[in-house]
């Protein structure tokens, strides 16, 4: 069963376009810092402890989150606020007696993070071999459900990477966007130059004209009168 994990998780790293970190996808959808918390269960407080342990190890050692306890400092969170273990027999021998029981871990978790809430109920199950007209022994069960409830985390970090697939893809064009706004600002910026230096040579050239017209003006002012009469009688 683990290796068919394995399998399916290589296949959606492949699906993202090669390896990359989950820490990568995680912290795309994720602010920091994070609450993760457990709500135990006081019927079955152990398997509560211990799924705290996991949960909190999973978001810092695989997730790379930053995680806090202070629920006002947090700026999102991962919280299992319900969780069961349960044995169900899956196969018998030929005289009807039980010989392979499932161990089953149902894991509701509820997510905050920066895209929203989401919520994902996992259930994951590990198998057990018993001799004929045997039960499973509480040792057994309680391994069992250990290794349930890490595929089950598995799972769930799987859907952190779906996520931030997800949203990477959505993200993908707004650098570009960035991009393009930043040369069409750069074309209008030259443009405007243009503008400007082109206003600056007709200022320059309007006045070498009126520097001609004044020294014209200082050679031959009576000839600069006549025609003055002539424009007005005319």
């Amino acid at each position: 069963m683990r290796l068919l994990f394995a399998f399916l998780f290589s296949l959606v790293l492949v699906g993202c376009g090669g390896y990359k970190p989950v820490a990568q996808y995680s912290k795309n959808i994720f602010a920091e810092p994070v609450l993760v918390k457990v709500k135990i269960d006081p019927e079955d407080p152990s398997t509560g402890e211990y799924l705290q342990d996991e949960v909190s190890r999973m978001a810092i050692n695989r997730l790379n989150l930053a995680t806090t306890k202070n629920v006002d400092e947090a700026k999102g969170y991962i919280l299992v606020n319900n969780y069961t273990i349960n044995t169900t027999p899956v196969t018998k021998d030929k005289n009807g007696n039980v010989i392979r029981y499932s161990i089953n871990a149902a894991i509701e978790f509820a997510v905050k993070d920066k895209k929203g809430f989401w919520s994902k109920n996992i259930v994951s199950s590990e198998y057990v071999g018993v001799k004929a007209e045997s039960s499973v022994s509480q040792v057994a069960k309680d391994k069992a459900s250990k290794v349930a409830i890490r595929k089950a985390l598995d799972s769930f970090v799987l859907a952190v990477i779906k996520r931030g697939q997800k949203y990477a893809k959505e993200d993908a064009n707004k650098p570009q966007d960035k991009q393009n706004e930043s040369i069409d600002s750069q074309k209008d910026s030259n443009f405007q130059d243009t503008q400007i230096d082109t206003t600056q040579d007709s200022i320059d050239n309007t006045t070498i004209d009126d520097n001609n017209s004044q020294n014209g003006d200082n050679l031959d002012s009576s000839s600069d009168n006549e025609d003055s009469t002539e424009i007005i009688n005319y």
